[in-house]
């Protein structure tokens, strides 16, 4: 199989549980956030980001009007995409640039929570400009992300250790070898 293809495939598997931990973290994460950060962040922002894009996606892009359960069925459609995408992504460029994978992936966390927070989600009207949140806000999606990318490194990493006690071909003895012939 091509290797950038495998690495997509061990990134996707990774990207699958990326997601599931990161709500879990950003879960942890709300808690330990002030009080009054939390109801700035909910005035702010008060539909999630998934939902709100399937939403526009239905009404704007589509011209279907959907129910709430609907939107929130698409939203976790697009949430679970979106983190299987990125961990594809992130499965073909920790080969390629290691420095992506440094500290189980810190670098590329980061990167990924900075680049949600301060240009995707304001760019398609999801949340506020990042000035407007709060520290702790942007605090626990750097932890949440972090959190995800180190998921998705560990993915990788075991899914190559499958791979190649998999793949490898068990060295026979002289033994052996006389015995076949």
């Amino acid at each position: 199989m091509n290797k950038f293809i495998k690495d997509a495939i061990f990134g996707a598997i990774g990207g699958l549980a990326g997601t599931f931990v990161i709500g879990k973290v950003m879960g942890a994460a709300a808690k330990l956030q002030p009080k009054e950060d939390l109801e700035i962040e909910k005035r702010l922002i008060p539909e999630q980001p998934t939902e709100k894009l399937a939403g526009q996606i239905a009404a704007d892009g589509l011209g279907i009007p959907i129910d709430d359960e609907t939107k929130t069925t698409m939203g976790e459609v697009i949430r679970w995409g979106y983190g299987i995408g990125w961990g594809a992504m992130y499965g073909v460029l920790r080969n390629q640039y290691p420095g992506v994978a440094k500290f189980a992936g810190l670098p590329f966390g980061v990167g990924l929570s900075l680049l949600g927070w301060t240009a995707l989600l304001p760019l398609f009207n999801l949340s506020p400009p990042p000035h407007k949140l709060p520290v702790s806000t942007h605090v626990n999606g750097l932890v949440s992300h972090y959190a995800y990318a180190a998921t998705v490194e560990g993915v990788c990493e075991l899914c190559e250790v499958v791979d190649r006690q998999v793949l490898e071909t068990p060295q026979r003895t002289s033994r052996e070898l006389r015995r076949v012939s």
